[in-house]
C-alpha cells in the first residue's frame, strides 16, 4: 500500500522564522495540531501545538519574540511517498513518532500521516474483514417441511 493516499490534504508549513503566536494562530485557523517547518519546500522541523504551550512557557519565552526554530523538533523523521505503510509504522516506532511528513525524491513535503490516520485506516480494513467473515458464516435460514429452519450450511455437511 502507498503513502500517496495520505497526500490528499495539504500540508500546513511555517517558515521556522515565523513567531510562535503566528504558528499557533496558523494552527488554530487550519484546525490542526501540527505544522511542518520548511525551508525550500524541504522539512527542516516539526511544530505541535504541545511544543508551543510547554517549551514557551516551561522556558519563559515571549511567544511574540520566540521563533519557531527556537522550540521545533529538528531534522524531523520524514519518509518517502513510494515506502510502505510497514515501513513507516516501523519508522514511527523507531523515533518514537506520532506524525511524519511524507516527501518525495527530492525531499519536499507532499504529505503528513499521523498516529491517528493509520489507526482510522486499520480500523476500516477491520470492519471490511469483519463483514467478509460475517458473510462467509451467516447464511439465510432455508425454510424445510414441518417449520423446522435449516441453515444452509447444514445443506451441505
Amino acid at each position: 500500500m502507498s503513502l500517496q493516499q495520505f497526500c490528499q490534504r495539504p500540508v500546513v508549513t511555517v517558515s521556522p522564522e515565523m513567531s510562535i503566536v503566528e504558528a499557533c494562530h496558523l494552527m488554530w485557523e487550519k484546525n490542526v495540531g501540527c505544522v511542518v517547518a520548511v525551508e525550500a519546500r524541504k522539512p527542516c522541523g516539526m511544530l505541535t501545538d504541545r511544543d508551543a504551550a510547554l517549551k514557551v512557557v516551561r522556558e519563559r519565552k515571549d511567544p511574540q519574540q520566540t521563533q519557531v526554530r527556537e522550540i521545533m523538533t529538528a531534522n524531523p523523521a520524514c519518509i518517502k511517498v513510494d515506502k510502505t505503510l510497514h515501513e513507516l509504522t516501523t519508522l514511527m516506532r523507531q523515533h518514537h513518532v506520532r506524525r511524519v511528513p511524507i516527501v518525495d525524491g527530492d525531499e519536499k513535503v507532499m504529505g503528513m500521516v499521523t498516529l491517528d490516520d493509520i489507526v482510522m485506516l486499520l480500523g476500516e480494513e477491520m470492519s471490511d474483514l469483519g463483514q467478509g467473515i460475517s458473510g462467509a458464516v451467516v447464511r439465510p435460514e432455508t425454510p424445510v417441511e414441518e417449520g423446522f429452519p435449516v441453515y444452509e450450511w447444514e445443506l451441505y455437511h
